[in-house]
């Protein structure tokens, strides 16, 4: 969720996520205020964050007081430029054997000969 609200920061088109048209953080994170996207369903993730509507957008807030670390967005970047699965090695496996194809860098070049 930090990764996508906090784009159009990185890209420098807006100074926080809330001041970007187009995001979902104003709803997310304050109810609504000044926001028009009703028509997106809060998601799976994020009804997760609380019980109460309250709890969830305190929640989303403080998400956000810590940035993105490089670490991070280098392998968002990576597997999403690639195609890879993001995760823990059981889940990466996981999807590899439901989708039958490689969800994680197997390293560069040939094997080294002996």
């Amino acid at each position: 969720m930090r990764y996508i609200e906090l784009n159009p920061v990185r890209a420098e088109m807006a100074a926080r996520p809330r001041d970007y048209r187009w995001s979902s953080y104003g709803r997310n994170a304050n109810g609504g205020t000044g926001q028009t996207v009703d028509w997106r369903a809060p998601q799976r993730e994020y009804r997760r964050l609380g019980r109460r509507l309250e709890e969830r957008e305190a929640a989303y807030r403080q998400l956000f007081r810590a940035a993105v670390g490089k670490d991070d967005l280098r392998a968002i970047r990576d597997c999403t430029h690639k195609g890879w699965a993001l995760g823990s090695t059981r889940f990466s496996e996981k999807i590899e054997a439901l989708t039958q194809r490689r969800t994680v860098s197997k390293g560069v070049g040939r094997p080294r000969k002996g």
